[in-house]
């Protein structure tokens, strides 16, 4: 089915559109491009070693399965490429989209694979140096009928990057019950719940307890993890640290052109844009600060905390690697300096500002990877199928257009509608009959006036309270059916957006089982525009 929603960019970017298709150097949807892409990468030297010792370490670290090694493994392999994508370490694994992104590079990993006879491995990046904990640190969940946020109470007023956040156990510990609360006792809660605990026993920072839980629920798909924020790999990443400072100015003013050029084409602005931006990190006391580029050359924050010239910014990278990291511009770039990506996997979002990156790649002589639409899915249980059949609703409709036009169709609403209008013509002659008396007032005893008004206000007060009285009968008539308009807005449409951005998967494994991704991972999910809906039995 169509997606309920899409930009212009996303509409002109399936339908192949050369308008957009010029900010790319690959189409995502043409098959020759991933063996020319391929090819193109034979031409590079990565350090294979290192990065494979790296990623069997960290993942190792986190129990992962004898497929994720296997995996891992192929990297070293001169002929080896990745599938790509990423998101931040989500708590409890964040929205259901990042499971589903998770799919579609193991999926397309599988696939290339057997089509270009060279090993292909599936990596998900974790952007761990990034410090906006209000968007990882809650979930919604479904209890009833009703739609809850849940959220960690814990700050992060230092702005640490996740992978730097101690936990706060207590409040996680909080969090968890509540989520598990929310969704009903099933046979897989109780260990669902100790598998949740484990993880959380065994983690220091939102990375550790995301990484835990990705390989558990993932278990057997062979998803390699990559914290970006590791400081071994920032090691590596040196020399294109360098890179980045030296031709930092022409690194900003190519993103601003291809930013530009992407808004004057009609495209809107996915990154803000700014003159100054050096689009780095500094990791200052524990704080992380955008750095920027001032006029005399220098790299400085908006605070004014730490002023370094280049010489001193790179002797600075030298010695301290650790305290670097990229923003959401660079970090493309720096992947790409990493891994041998034969396609990158992104939402939306991301699809829109990787188009502004071309030319920004091909300052380092880099082609800009096939930038593939992670899979788009909507989850439907039977319980959810069952209520949509007493509606005569078709779910693919329910998803695309809402459920309000079928909502507004109920006789409740001509009812109440005609509850109020009497309301209104009652409370009309009230004032109408009720004007004599006022009358008589004016003429026998003016000091009567303000009882009068207060009579007439109680009368109708009175009146007004009866026919709420009777709304609320007419209501609770109907409340039954509003209920399950609320169910089925809450299991498909989570506050007015997609299931994918609200809801999680912890839902689905303790009412399902925990082989529920792996299943998941059997479908043939094709990538193309359409949103797909997965029906559960």
């Amino acid at each position: 089915m169509k997606h309920r929603k899409n930009s212009k960019l996303m509409v002109d970017y399936f339908g192949n559109s050369s308008q957009i298709e010029t900010f790319f150097d690959y189409s995502y949807n043409n098959p020759d491009n991933y063996r020319e892409r391929s090819k193109e990468l034979l031409s590079r030297n990565f350090q294979r070693g290192v990065i494979t010792e790296r990623l069997l370490a960290f993942n190792q670290k986190y129990n992962c399965s004898s497929e994720t090694i296997v995996n891992i493994e192929k990297l070293s392999s001169p002929s080896s490429v990745a599938i790509v994508g990423g998101q931040q370490a989500g708590v409890l694994t964040g929205p259901l989209y990042t499971i589903h992104k998770i799919i579609t590079i193991v999926q397309l990993a599988k696939e290339q694979e057997e089509k270009l006879g060279i090993p292909v491995v599936p990596i998900f990046w974790i952007a761990g140096e990034d410090h906006d904990f209000d968007e990882v640190n809650h979930i919604h969940s479904v209890k009833s009928t009703k739609l809850l946020k849940r959220k960690v109470e814990q700050q992060n007023d230092l702005k640490q990057s996740v992978s730097n956040i101690n936990i706060d156990k207590e409040a996680l510990t909080k969090f968890i019950a509540e989520v598990l609360r929310d969704n009903k006792e099933t046979e897989h809660t109780v260990k669902l719940n100790e598998l949740i605990q484990k993880s959380l026993e065994k983690s220091e920072n939102y990375t550790d307890f995301f990484s835990f839980l990705i390989h558990q629920l993932c278990k057997n798909s062979g998803i390699v993890l990559l914290d970006a924020h590791d400081p071994e790999l920032r090691k590596v990443e040196v020399p294109f640290f360098k890179q980045l400072i030296k031709k930092n100015d022409s690194v900003n003013d190519l993103f601003l052109k291809g930013a530009n050029d992407l808004n004057n084409e009609g495209y809107g602005e996915p990154i803000e844009r700014s003159e100054n931006n050096a689009h780095l990190f500094y990791h200052f006391h524990g704080t992380r600060l955008l750095l920027q580029k001032s006029k005399d050359g220098t790299f400085v924050d908006k605070k004014g905390l730490v002023n370094f010239s280049e010489s001193e910014l790179l002797a600075r990278l030298d010695k301290e690697p650790h305290l670097f990291s990229n923003n959401v511009v660079t970090r493309p770039l720096m992947q790409e300096f990493l891994l041998p990506v034969l396609a990158f996997v992104a939402g939306p979002g991301e699809v829109a500002y990787w188009a502004t990156l071309k030319e920004l790649f091909h300052l380092f002589n880099y082609k800009l990877p096939p930038v593939i639409p992670r899979h788009s899915l909507t989850i439907i249980e039977p319980k959810v199928e069952k209520v949509l059949l007493e509606f005569d609703l078709l779910a693919q409709d329910v998803v695309t257009e809402g459920t309000t036009s079928v909502r507004n169709g109920l006789s409740f609403w001509d009812e109440k509608e005609q509850i109020g209008e009497t309301l209104h013509d009652v409370l009309s002659n009230v004032e109408k009959i009720h004007q004599p008396l006022k009358d008589l007032v004016t003429i026998y005893d003016k000091g009567l006036e303000g009882m009068a008004h207060k009579n007439e206000l109680m009368i109708k007060k009175e009146i007004t309270f009866l026919a709420r009285r009777i709304e609320k009968s007419v209501r609770q008539k109907y409340e039954h059916e509003l209920l399950k308009f609320d169910f089925i807005d809450s299991n498909l449409l989570p506050n007015g957006g997609l299931q994918e951005r609200s809801l999680n998967i912890v839902k689905y494994v303790n009412e399902y089982g925990f082989d529920f991704v792996g299943k998941l991972l059997e479908l043939p999910l094709w990538i193309n525009d359409k949103h797909k809906l997965i029906f559960l039995k």
